[in-house]
């Protein structure tokens, strides 16, 4: 029954991150404070929530106290259908019984974002409070879902290895950004190139429909919006994000003023003192975020 459903009607209407932490919960692979002691035989760290030192996969995602405040304030008031069931595979097929595939995709983003905070709580890092879990989860399951939003991707390849890349939804809210630094030389037009077409093979990962590119490159976007065939530097990377836009059902080229992409030009900055690529969701930009809004 898990397979089908996972394989099924979940399969197209739930971001790959909820599945997969579903999964592993359900195959008892999470890797949990019970879970690392039971397959790599030393002591691991208790719940970072709670400090419950037998954290299993269940606790994590129901039984603590962070995970029932998620749970009591997201209106989902079936999330705990069988308070008797000792894994999480039984609530889940409990749950299955119950539940239409887009029901069960909130479902699965709440213990998605729930795990997450569990991390970045383990590592010391901000977190998500039970609120914004909830708005989180369902901000991120309606983006995914939407079918007429267009996502805006504001990229600047600022100095010449540094790319940033910035996704917003139709309503400005930041779903997610990429900083990346490319270990070879070349021009500001070759690194506006590279960013816009990551900022491409980003929207296809995250299975976003409709895209508008916006960057400050005025000749770049002349290049990426005209028929014409050339010959220069980037005509390689013209041709790439060209094939790849066609693999959605709407794309558009931006020019947008330095000012207004402020965020993306910051981000291709920080790639600059980065060894490897970072790929995130907001958290981690927003002061310069609401400074990009404010201008």
């Amino acid at each position: 029954m898990v397979s089908e459903f996972m394989a099924g009607s979940l399969a197209s209407s739930c971001p790959e991150q909820g599945k997969a932490v579903l999964w592993r919960a359900i195959r008892y692979i999470l890797p949990t404070a019970r879970n690392l002691r039971r397959r790599l035989s030393h002591e691991a760290v208790s719940c970072p929530f709670c400090d419950f030192s037998d954290e299993s996969p269940i606790h994590t995602l129901l039984r603590c106290s962070f995970a029932r405040q998620v749970w009591a304030l997201s209106g989902l008031r079936w999330y705990d259908i069988d308070s008797l069931a000792w894994s999480v595979e039984e609530w889940f097929q409990a749950l299955t019984l119950k539940l239409s595939a887009t029901d069960f995709s909130l479902v699965a983003m709440f213990c998605w974002t729930i795990w997450w905070s569990r991390n970045l709580k383990l590592a010391n890092k901000p977190f998500l409070l039970p609120p914004q879990v909830v708005e989180f989860a369902r901000n991120y399951l309606s983006a995914f879902n939407s079918q007429s939003s267009q996502h805006k991707f504001i990229r600047d390849g600022g100095r010449a290895l540094g790319l940033g890349v910035l996704a917003r939804d139709s309503k400005g809210v930041c779903l997610a950004w990429l900083s990346l630094k490319l270990d070879r030389g070349g021009t500001a037009e070759m690194a506006e190139g590279f960013a816009a077409r990551e900022a491409i093979s980003l929207a296809l990962r995250r299975r976003w429909k409709q895209v508008i590119l916006e960057g400050d490159s005025s000749t770049l976007l002349h290049k990426l919006g005209s028929t014409d065939m050339e010959l220069s530097v980037i005509s390689p990377l013209v041709a790439d994000i060209h094939s790849l836009s066609s693999q959605f059902e709407s794309v558009s080229f931006s020019l947008v003023s330095r000012v207004c992409n402020s965020v993306a030009d910051l981000l291709a900055r920080l790639a600059l003192n980065q060894s490897g690529d970072s790929v995130w969701f907001p958290l981690g930009l927003a002061v310069a975020l609401c400074g990009d809004l404010a201008t």
